[in-house]
Parts: C-alpha cells; structure tokens; sequence
C-alpha cells in the first residue's frame, strides 16, 4: 500500500526542511495502522491524499491526517 499526502507548500513558506518534517511525522503515524505502507509527500498548490488503500482503510487514513494536523505546532 503507498499513502501519499499532497499539500500546499504556500502554506509552510518559512519552515525550513518543512518536506522532510511532514514525512517523517505522516511515516511515523502510517506506519502505527499500516507497519509495511509507503509513505510519501508531495508539495504542491493544493492538498490532498492519494493511496491504493481500501475504501475503510482510507477511512482510517483520513482520521490519522486530521489528528496529525490538529496536534501540528504551526
């Protein structure tokens, strides 16, 4: 399974290594519900996230991002 978070980099201007911080935290918390998933991050103009994951597991996913960006310290 490959989980791909898509976000707009407009608003992390400022934030140094602001790529390499997100995939490390989307990693760390994929991998808590799916240990063998890819996880990637793609800045882009837009949010978004793309996987291969089945309809509930997508469920599962949606509420790892909203808790991640909930406790984000920004």
């Amino acid at each position: 399974m490959f989980v791909e978070l898509v976000y707009d980099k407009r608003n992390v201007v400022g934030l140094p290594r602001a790529k390499d911080i997100t995939l490390n935290e989307l990693t760390k918390r994929v991998h808590r519900i799916f240990p063998d998933a890819d996880a990637r991050v793609k800045p882009m103009q837009a949010n978004g996230l793309n996987s291969d994951a089945s309809k509930s597991d997508r469920e599962k996913l949606n509420r790892m991002l909203e808790e991640m960006f909930e406790e984000a310290d920004m």
